[in-house]
């Protein structure tokens, strides 16, 4: 009996330790985990992909990934329209801010024909350019622009993105208006990004090569590459099956919202793309500005391009319509959109030939929605997938978040209010004695209401650099709207009144205590 005890024990103590062997090679924190390896397993990617769009809520979206000069995986999710029209792969889409892309490489064309010199000064070609202080404008050059160093605030580059402008000399009369911009740095010293200094490379396009910019794109960029779904005039666009976008509202996608049609913005945000296109344009990024034997740019010019020369953070330096950075590590040239309704994405890995492109009809926040891009990239290059951040980590979530919590605390405040205005109108007692302190109770709540009123009218949109007017097109615009409201009207206009109304109401109760006949009845009673 005790020889099988002991070899019971035996056979317990070598299973446990066992076992105890493989649980400390799982663990991650006893051994170092694999590191993950490249994948072209498109059918997980499109799993991963699909995933991530139903985490966004996105209504449709398209995935172009090239490799090495070829388009090797496209793939289309959702609805392009309300009516439900599936997103196909010339399905137009709103690019955005990687219309940048497009118009610097059309300034390196112009370079290259010897008609711009990147480091001569923009008066140079357009006399009438100017912003606020005149010897820096006289500094700003063409260089300084692609750069996004000329020193033009970001702020200045969003007024005009909701304004519509249909008119031929949108460009020009658009930078005129740069005259009355100050400067936030001395031009090429420090990085800031602007619309504005796109909207001014379009006119520098349209004046030296004298034709539009819209066609100049058009003929020069778009048709050598056989890019016939991609378009520089919006009804153009409409008129082949220009997705439908959305604006989210309380992270609900709802049809509609974004930028106005403004031939000022087209340079720096407006031209739309199908997916099978921006696939195109990918590879002559990729393969030196050469697509299907078509020579588009040289070589050092794409590298120029790409090169990224102006710090953004620690990791990311802007370049020329594009910047440099990395996926834990891996080298990445990469541009992102937003018009406010649609969202894209587009990452490059010269090193690999790998290329991945993300379009979507939906705009939900751009942190979150440049990462399913990113993941797709990282998955190709072997790298760790970016993990997809929380809704709330958005700023203008937490906005919304802020000021609904503030309405909430107003309209509590209002009804206390009211109720002390009540008693102060009912009860003489209850009212503050002194001049002093009645000066206090009715006039700091304005004062608070004024600050509120300020950050709401100035601070908030200069925060967020978007126009005060364009705050009713947004959710968290309108719920700042509407405090806004409550503020003005209720603390700064309707309480101080009612509160001087009620310090200078004089109270009856006691004259008519004075006429009123001695109760019969105990209080009580009377009031039951």
């Amino acid at each position: 009996m005790n020889n099988k005890i002991r070899i019971t024990r035996l056979i317990m103590t070598a299973l446990i330790m066992s076992l105890a062997a493989i649980l400390t090679t799982l663990a991650p924190g006893n051994a170092e985990a694999a590191p993950p390896q490249p994948s072209t397993n498109f059918d997980a990617i499109d799993s991963y992909v699909g995933e991530r769009l139903n985490d966004l809520r996105m209504p449709g979206a398209a995935l172009g990934i090239v490799k090495d000069g070829e388009i090797v995986h496209i793939q289309t999710f959702g609805d392009a329209d309300d009516d439900g029209t599936a997103v196909a792969e010339n399905t137009p889409f709103k690019i955005g801010s990687m219309s940048k892309s497009f118009t610097a490489l059309a300034v390196m064309q112009l370079v290259e024909a010897g008609k711009i010199q990147l480091d001569a000064p923009v008066q140079q070609y357009i006399p009438a350019f100017r912003v606020a202080d005149p010897e820096a404008s006289k500094r700003i050059t063409v260089r300084h622009l692609l750069n996004q160093v000329s020193g033009i605030p970001t702020s200045a580059g969003m007024d005009y993105m909701y304004r519509t402008d249909r008119a031929d000399d949108a460009l020009e009369r658009e930078v005129a208006k740069s005259k009355d911009v100050e400067l936030s740095y001395h031009p090429g010293t420090k990085w800031q990004y602007s619309n504005r200094n796109y909207t001014t490379l379009g006119l520098l396009i349209k004046v030296v090569s004298g034709q539009s910019y819209e066609d100049y794109i058009q003929e020069h960029v778009l048709k050598p590459l056989a890019m016939k779904q991609s378009f520089t005039y919006l009804d153009d666009a409409k008129s082949h099956g220009l997705a439908t976008g959305h604006q989210y509202w309380f992270n609900r996608p709802q049809p509609g919202g974004g930028l106005h049609e403004n031939r000022a913005i087209t340079p720096t945000g407006l031209i739309t793309a199908s997916v099978a296109d921006m696939s195109s344009w990918l590879i002559v990024n990729l393969d030196h500005g050469v697509y299907n034997g078509t020579r588009v740019l040289s070589a050092s010019g794409i590298d120029q391009l790409h090169t990224g020369v102006a710090p953004m953070t620690d990791k990311a330096r802007y370049a020329m319509g594009w910047y440099e950075t990395d996926i834990e590590g891996a080298p990445i040239v990469t541009h992102n959109g937003d018009t406010g309704e649609s969202h894209s994405t587009m990452v490059i890995s010269p090193s690999t030939g790998w290329g991945v492109v993300l379009l979507m009809n939906g705009s939900n926040g751009q942190a979150r929605l440049d990462i399913p891009a990113y993941g797709v990239m990282a998955q190709l290059l072997g790298a760790p997938t970016p993990e997809m951040p929380s809704s709330l980590t958005e700023l203008t979530s937490q906005i919304s978040l802020a000021i609904f919590v503030i309405i909430m605390i107003q309209i509590m405040a209002a009804g206390r209010s009211i109720l002390v205005l009540r008693r102060w109108s009912t009860n003489p007692a209850r009212r503050p004695r002194t001049l002093a302190r009645r000066i206090i109770r009715l006039g700091v709540p304005v004062l608070v209401s004024l600050l509120w009123a300020y950050v709401c009218v100035a601070f908030l949109p200069n925060l967020l650099m978007i126009p005060f007017e364009a705050l009713r097109l947004m959710d968290f615009g309108v719920l700042a709207l509407f405090s806004l409201a409550i503020a003005v009207f209720w603390g700064m206009i309707i309480k101080p009144i009612l509160g001087i109304w009620a310090l200078q109401t004089s109270s009856s109760p006691p004259t008519i205590q004075q006429a009123a006949p001695e109760p019969k009845v105990p209080i009580a009673a009377g009031i039951a």
